[in-house]
């Protein structure tokens, strides 16, 4: 039906707007928190690796959700929405209350459920099960990734002796790493809802509206979560704090490439907690207790929100 494959590119617009100002919070928030740009620059230059990364970069997502489901269309149109809108919902509230969810670790148990329960799908079950095995081991990738930057980059910087340059190197490294991870979060956590939204629109349309939403969604609604995630991040140090990045980003981007779904939050905090594995303490084992709440929670929350809709949905027009 013409009108569902509206309604699920109306949604992904939203769900666009919502990651891009949730997921871009650690890249913006280290910019602002460090001052290493001014806070009008530090917005536009996330707003546009974001839009950059969404538009350009989420190619390779083009087949995580679109092509990925078979069957009866109507029976697509109406599991896919009733994912991505159950999915949303929970996320954002999820993350609200100090949960760290991903997206993708509801959109893909969420859709395999209702192919199961509806009998009349099919599902790329080898495609569902690696990416489901990806979310145990990226993080793990993450830290081992985070850790080799930091060695790395700190034997660049331990061989400047000139203050003032040694700063210009760390601003030069921080503002990198933002533009990479924002970039990053369009390519692969937004990617995987332009992916959906090619039930309705081709490509060239879907992924430039997709990457404005989530622009304005770096915008309109991250700024206090850039504050809180900027500050804690950089608690780590200037060099730490871009390695967790870059060392995060450079596994997420890889999994992108391949058009693998990854959790973005999940390899995020890889990162982070990696560098802070250097003095294990109460910071460290509150965030693998955030992790592990997140891994556990949004799933099943995710499930019984899209069982939900599906339900409804199926007897309103009495499929």
């Amino acid at each position: 039906m013409f009108i569902f494959g509206i309604l699920i590119f109306l949604v992904g617009l939203i769900s666009a707007f919502i990651v891009g100002g949730n997921n871009s919070a650690t890249a913006l928030g280290i910019l602002i928190s460090t001052n290493a740009l001014k806070r009008k620059y530090s917005y536009l230059v996330s707003a546009l690796s974001v839009f950059i990364g969404t538009a350009l970069g989420s190619y390779t997502m083009a087949s995580s959700i679109y092509g990925e489901i078979k069957g009866s269309q109507i029976y697509v149109q109406v599991s896919i929405f009733s994912v991505i809108f159950a999915s949303i919902i929970a996320f954002y509230y999820l993350n609200k209350s100090g949960i760290p969810s991903s997206l993708s670790q509801m959109i893909y148990p969420s859709l395999a459920v209702l192919v199961l329960v509806s009998k009349v799908l099919y599902f790329n079950w080898f495609k569902f099960w690696f990416t489901v095995a990806s979310w145990g081991f990226s993080p793990l990738l993450a830290i081992v990734s985070a850790l080799v930057m930091y060695y790395i980059l700190r034997r660049l910087t331990s061989k400047e002796k000139r203050v003032i340059r040694e700063m210009k190197i760390y601003k030069s490294l921080i503002i990198a790493s933002s533009i990479f991870t924002s970039f990053v979060t369009g390519a692969n956590a937004v990617g995987i809802i332009v992916s959906a939204g090619l039930i309705a629109l081709p490509y060239y349309i879907v992924a430039p509206l997709y990457a404005l939403a989530a622009a304005m969604g770096i915008y309109l609604s991250s700024k206090k979560a850039s504050i809180v995630v900027g500050f804690k991040v950089t608690r780590l140090g200037y060099v730490s704090a871009t390695s967790a990045l870059l060392g995060s980003d450079i596994i997420s981007e890889i999994f992108t490439i391949f058009g693998i779904p990854i959790s973005i939050t999940q390899t995020t905090m890889g990162g982070i907690i990696g560098l802070s594995f250097r003095s294990f303490g109460y910071d460290v084992e509150k965030q693998l207790k955030q992790v592990a709440k997140g891994w556990g929670t949004s799933p099943f929350i995710a499930i019984i929100a899209s069982l939900a809709a599906f339900g409804i949905i199926k007897s309103i027009l009495g499929l």
